[in-house]
């Protein structure tokens, strides 16, 4: 199956999850994010907010006590901010929550790491993911690979496979929890 066809597929798993095994897999997921977290010493975390669905990491940001940043999108562009309070964060393109305009800009250091949690609608076992197909994880993790990003892959088990096609613009993720 190409991209669009696996799209089409697990979007269609995702959505047929029962609530409360969402809920449990989200919970589940969210106590390994928090356990990473303690073990490393990442200097901050870069969370998204979930679309209906997805996995729900919120619990993340109200767990941990180092910076958390979000993303926003804008035209061909992602990029991080810090939200100190989720009143912070307002609907805005594709129908997701991002922090508003006045948040403080995310700005990688040297000798810093960061964890960065990766959403997809698929993952497979070598970390490679299908998105929603514009690429902007892809592009942001490029323009930073010089930096010190542990990315970690938010998954349901219901939307794992053993492959997924990827190209050379795909950036895998270093681990993938599910």
């Amino acid at each position: 199956m190409n991209k669009q066809e696996l799209r089409i597929k697990y979007l269609e798993v995702r959505k047929n999850i029962p609530d409360e095994k969402r809920k449990e897999e989200s919970m589940e997921i969210t106590r390994e994010l928090l356990k990473l977290i303690k073990e490393n010493s990442f200097s901050a975390v870069l969370l998204y907010a979930p679309k209906r669905f997805e996995v729900d990491v919120m619990g993340v940001f109200e767990e941990t006590d180092i910076p958390v940043y979000f993303p926003r999108c804008d035209k061909d562009e992602m990029d991080f901010y810090e939200v100190d309070d989720l009143s912070k964060l307002r609907l805005g393109n594709f129908n997701v929550r991002e922090p508003e305009e006045d948040c403080p800009k995310f700005i990688p250091k040297e000798n810093e790491k960061y964890l960065i949690v990766v959403p997809g609608i698929a993952f497979d076992k070598n970390g490679y993911r299908i998105g929603y197909g514009k690429g902007y994880y892809d592009k942001y993790l490029s323009k930073y690979q010089a930096y010190d990003f542990y990315k970690v892959g938010a998954c349901f088990k219901e939307c794992m496979t053993e492959d997924i096609y990827h190209d050379e613009f795909d950036v895998e993720t270093d681990k993938v929890i599910f």
